[in-house]
């Protein structure tokens, strides 16, 4: 048993490493005690590893399990997802042969000039528009009172536009850093269509301000398109056209921006939530958590870490439950409404 040729160690400031395969774009991270047992694999048998590095055959089992699931082994795969009707992903492209040939295009979005201006032209917007919530409340009782079908549309078509820049942001900021971005697909959360990036190979970054950046940047991107529509809304009052357009583009953004922070599914605010307590692979180890308790297994999770644990999980399949009801709910009353045999 050995690693695949193509797998890379890559060194973390905080004492570990991570182990990085990127021809299936895998990352798990070891200490120095398991980097040296997994180098001796092809070396020698492993009932000299196990003498050597007093460990029992499990341990050594366990490791091999993670690494032929991480693909890191010769001859091994990462299992596919799953399919869940409640979350699951459709690829459509591997983006990653096209964000290398546009990326140096837009490499002084990231420079610190850029994001001062950013920041300035973000809180300007801000400022405008608690000036202006007279009207901001005005313009949002017209649109509920027009009730046109033709807004829901248009509201749907900038809801897109808006997620696809949003994934884009999450894409070119992961290739401006080094990785490699290969899929973006439609995602399904609860039967609501969206958009989704792979961007799992953010993992090999060893600078957490890059990885932030690599979540952060779909936020970003949502929340200057609505700056942008702000100052578009307060040019054109004049222009009827344009400043209905202009403020669902306000609208879109916006209930966007509210669905990704939220840290309950994974969207960009669990990711926010991952870094901010260094638990990886939250969702499912809270899941697992709970697992052990029911079957009276011994919990190896830190004692510092448990109650997050012990909060996700519950919290999460109340929100799921939730929002699936609401979505059925509406569909329902849509049904009744507007479908004469019903």
């Amino acid at each position: 048993m050995q690693l695949k040729s193509a797998v890379q160690w890559i060194p973390h400031p905080d004492g570990y490493w991570i182990l990085r395969n990127p021809e299936d774009i895998t990352c798990i991270q070891v200490d120095d005690f398991d980097k040296q047992v997994i180098l001796q694999l092809s070396q020698q048998p492993i009932t000299n590893i196990l003498d050597e590095y007093n460990l029992d055959l499990e341990d050594v089992q366990n490791l091999l399990k993670d690494l032929a699931q991480a693909g890191m082994l010769e001859g091994t795969k990462p299992p596919k997802a799953k399919f869940n009707l409640l979350s699951f992903t459709i690829p459509l492209v591997n983006p990653d042969v096209w964000l290398s040939r546009h990326i140096d295009k837009f490499r002084w979005i990231w420079t610190w000039e850029f994001g001062f201006f950013l920041c300035a032209f973000i809180s300007s917007s801000v400022a405008v528009w608690l000036a202006s919530a007279a009207e901001v409340a005005a313009s949002h009782q017209q649109l509920l009172t027009a009730g046109k079908i033709d807004n829901a549309i248009e509201v749907v078509l900038m809801t897109m536009l808006v997620i696809a820049l949003h994934e884009l942001g999450h894409a070119f900021t992961l290739k401006h850093y080094g990785g490699i971005v290969k899929e973006i697909g439609l995602l399904f959360m609860c039967l609501i269509p969206g958009c989704y990036t792979d961007t799992t190979d953010q993992y090999s970054l060893v600078r957490r301000k890059q990885r932030v950046l690599v979540v952060a940047a779909g936020v970003l991107i949502q929340v200057t398109i609505w700056a942008v529509a702000v100052w578009i809304w307060l040019l054109s009052q004049g222009n009827l056209v344009w400043h209905q357009i202009s403020y669902l583009l306000m609208v879109a953004a916006l209930l966007t921006v509210a669905i990704n922070l939220n840290p309950l599914n994974r969207f960009d605010g669990y990711y926010f939530l991952v870094a901010a307590t260094g638990i990886n692979n939250l969702r499912q180890r809270s899941f697992d958590f709970y697992g052990n308790l029911l079957r009276r297994e011994e919990i190896e999770e830190a004692a510092e870490t448990q109650w997050v644990l012990a909060a996700y999980a519950p919290l999460s399949i109340v929100y799921t439950v939730w929002a699936f009801s609401y979505l059925m709910s509406l569909i329902g009353n849509w049904v009744l409404l507007n479908v004469p045999s019903f």
